[in-house]
Formats: structure tokens, sequence, C-alpha cells
């Protein structure tokens, strides 16, 4: 029966089972119905990839493609083996969008209690970068599998339950990956306007600073030159430029004062 339905199969289809990197698709032809599912697998070291699951269905028989050895092999139990290897795809994909959102959460309370460390910004592309591929895969793979679902709904009957709780899962991982990329983009309008913040202060230090020692460095490079006709260079002229420049002050100080009250008022 394997080697006589790999026969039947369309070269063009056997060309997307054998692709690694080929998007969900759900394909009924006259002889049989192609479905291929892309979930993502994490290894040993966190690496996310991405891998196509090609299931073949031809008269209730279902046939799980091996890319190792292209060969079609039969699931003895039929549509409760197709069961088990989907929902262990989809839990494996749902822990994985649990793991990125703790991720989140502890980038939140680092944020929030202030404990920002310098890779903060490195962490937050990679799980946004991450999180968004993974959304467009996933996405695509829970459209075709509703699609699958509803065209086999008759077939699927007895355990109509088992598939309807994995399209639930398919949704529910989308949705939360949905919700942590705007939770990941509330995060970075937060950092950016704690940031903003920072160097507002700073500028703001730096004016009055700047207001402190510009009129000083006037005042010193006035006296400093070597001519004797300015003003305020004879005997007393240092007295009256503190008696001008302390009338200036009190001045300016006097009219910030007035008009911020008014402004209370």
């Amino acid at each position: 029966m394997t080697n006589d339905i790999h026969k039947l199969l369309d070269p063009f289809h056997k060309e997307d089972l054998d692709n690694l990197t080929h998007p969900a698709i759900y394909i009924e032809h006259n002889d049989y119905h192609l479905l291929i599912l892309r979930f993502p697998i994490q290894d040993e070291q966190q690496n996310v990839s991405l891998v196509s699951q090609g299931i073949v269905i031809k008269n209730n028989d279902i046939f799980l493609y091996n890319k190792v050895q292209q060969q079609l092999i039969k699931l003895d139990d039929g549509w409760q083996s197709l069961y088990e290897i989907l929902d262990h795809n989809i839990d494996e994909t749902l822990t994985l969008v649990n793991s990125f959102r703790e991720d989140i959460i502890d980038m939140e309370e680092s944020l929030y209690t202030q404990q920002i460390t310098q890779k903060f910004l490195n962490n937050w592309f990679t799980i946004k970068k991450e999180l968004i591929r993974l959304n467009r895969v996933i996405e695509r793979t829970t459209q075709t599998y509703e699609k699958f679902y509803q065209k086999n709904e008759k077939n699927i009957q007895p355990f109509i339950h088992n598939f309807n709780d994995l399209l639930e899962h398919l949704t529910r991982s989308q949705r939360y990956m949905e919700h942590d990329i705007e939770k990941l983009n509330t995060i970075y309008n937060f950092y950016s306007a704690r940031s903003n913040d920072t160097i507002n202060q700073s500028i703001y230090i730096l004016t009055i600073l700047s207001a402190i020692f510009l009129p000083l460095n006037l005042i010193v490079g006035f006296f400093g030159m070597n001519t004797g006709t300015l003003p305020f260079t004879q005997a007393g002229g240092t007295q009256n430029v503190i008696f001008i420049l302390g009338s200036i002050f009190i001045t300016l100080f006097l009219f910030f004062l007035i008009k911020r009250n008014k402004r209370s008022i």
C-alpha cells in the first residue's frame, strides 16, 4: 500500500513533501488529500527552528511522510495516531509560546523595578523577532488545520472532540503570541519614555551649568584681554561688575518669580 500511494503522488506534491521549509497547505487531489503543517521546534541549545510535517490521506488511510527515507509510512491506528502526532507538535508549540511569555514577564518585572541590564534591548529584539516569525507561521498553520478539520469532519467523527481541542490549542497559541507582541511594544514605549526622561534631566543639568559658567567665561575673557582702554578695568571696576551682574541676576529672578505666581493664580 505504501509503494502504491507513493506512485500516485503528483511529482509537484512529492517536491512539496521533500521541502523542509514548505509553508502549511491543504490540497484535495482526485486520488488523495495532502496536508502539510509547519511547527516550531526548540533544541537543547534553546534555538528555534521550523519544521514542515507532511501527511497524505487516502480512503481514510493516513500516511506520514518520512523526509529522510523519502517514504510514506502508514499509521496503524489511522486518525487516532494522527491525533497523537499533531497533539505532540501542538503541545510543543504551546510550551514554546509559554516560555516566551515567561521571558516577557521577567523583562516587564525588571523594567518596573528599575533593574535593567545592558542586555535588555538585545533580549527584547530577539524575543520580538522570534514571536513575529512564529506568529506568521502559526497563523498559516492554524488556517490550514481549520480547513483540514472542516473538510474531514465526517471522517474524524469518532475523534471530533480531540481534533477540535487541537484547533483550540492552535488558536490559543496564536492569540498568546499576538498579545505578547503588543505587550513587547508597550514595554519598549515605557523603556523609551524612561530613557527620554533621563536624557531630559541630563540636558537640564547641563543647561544650568552652562548658565552659570558661560557668563564667568565671558567675564574672564573680557578682563583677560591685554589692553588698558576697556571699561571697568580701572580701580573699583571689579566691584562695579559684581554690582551690575548681581542686579541683573536679582531682576531676572524677581521677573521669573512674578511670572510664575501669575500663572499659578
